[in-house]
């Protein structure tokens, strides 16, 4: 019984570590693979946050100045997915609230 359960113990231990695990964060190179991480994320949320969630994105996503280097009509380019990769939900949210208070604080 003890040589079984030493190596369950450990084989068991294997498995839970090797679960599918989503990601916390945005992640992608392309307008399609940072899309599919912005709906993953969003999708994790409470109807509420993915509201705000998705706002904040918009934010980010116009207030990009390479809007012109879109391709396809996406509107994901290459600034706002290198300014959206490696943020969390908190910190996209957090960033969009910077630029709009950058952008109000200008315009006045």
């Amino acid at each position: 019984m003890r040589r079984f359960r030493d190596v369950m113990v450990p084989a068991l231990l294997l498995l839970a570590g090797c679960e599918h695990k989503t990601s916390t964060v945005l992640t992608g190179d392309t307008a399609l693979e940072m899309q599919s991480s912005i709906q993953t994320l969003a999708d994790d949320l409470p109807p509420e946050r993915q509201e705000e969630f998705r706002q904040a994105v918009a934010t980010i996503v116009f207030s990009s100045t390479d809007r012109r280097l879109a391709q396809n009509g996406d509107r994901l380019t290459p600034q706002s997915i290198k300014t959206l990769k490696g943020l969390n939900v908190g910190q996209v949210i957090e960033t969009a609230k910077l630029l709009h208070n950058v952008s109000a604080n200008w315009q006045e």
